[in-house]
């Protein structure tokens, strides 16, 4: 391994890719190379997981290369960048956990309030909106709203990036049981899953589900709200469908 040209890891790593049919890169097409000194990723990917899975397997065996991932998700409902521009700020508006957080939103080449910070001024979120891509910026006060954050802008229908550059102050340590929260916390607000049915636990960043839902399609939603959270190495998927 360590005396193969970078040429030959790339393509051990798209054997790899077509080796996972939870990528199925025979019907979204994956391309990978070497630029500039850094690796690059592109394509149109089937859904968050295909994109994390590809990530997190050409940072295996990149070893020491930088990685540019250019990866998109194929929009479940594409959008115009102003419709997936509201649906983000709307989520964020209405989520408890960011009551208290300001929202700014890049418009028109100036930058709109839609609502002020209540107690601490430095907890703005900045949503900026382009082709399909959502960027995130500005000052959180836990890993637990910059994982959220996140996972709230994957849950629109057209979004196809998420650029979250999100800072946590004060700063703090990642751990499984944290990330375990968030996963949960996901789960128990997609009201298509039956959270109380499922249970979990975190190793290194991957996550084990279990338990039993109604149907395959609640149990691909399961997974995929897992997908959603930042952090998130792999799932094994141990629910069980009853139709």
């Amino acid at each position: 391994m360590t005396n193969q040209l970078p040429e030959e890891k790339i393509d051990e790593l798209m054997a790899a890719l077509e080796r996972d049919p939870r990528i199925d890169v025979h019907h979204h097409p994956v391309r990978a190379s070497l630029r500039e000194g850094q690796w690059v990723l592109e394509g149109v990917v089937k859904n968050i997981a295909a994109k994390k899975l590809i990530h997190t397997t050409a940072r295996r065996l990149a070893g020491d290369t930088p990685i540019l991932d250019q990866l998109r998700v194929l929009a479940a409902e594409p959008k115009e960048d102003g419709a997936l521009r509201d649906e983000v700020c709307n989520l964020l508006l209405q989520e408890p956990v960011f009551l208290e957080y300001g929202l700014r939103v890049a418009q028109d080449g100036g930058a709109v309030i839609l609502r002020e910070p209540r107690e601490d001024a430095s907890r703005v979120v900045d949503i900026e909106v382009g082709d399909g891509t959502v960027i995130m910026s500005g000052t959180v006060g836990s890993l637990s709203h910059r994982r959220l954050a996140e996972a709230l802008a994957w849950w629109t229908a057209g979004c196809e990036v998420v650029d979250n550059r999100l800072q946590v102050f004060p700063p703090e340590e990642d751990n499984d049981g944290e990330l375990a929260d968030v996963i949960l916390m996901v789960l128990e607000k997609d009201p298509l899953v039956h959270a109380s049915q499922l249970s979990l636990s975190v190793k290194d960043g991957i996550v084990r589900l279990e338990g039993y839902v109604a149907s395959k399609e609640e149990k691909h939603l399961a997974a995929m709200d897992v997908w959603c959270v930042p952090g998130v190495q792999d799932v094994i998927d141990h629910i069980e469908a009853r139709l």
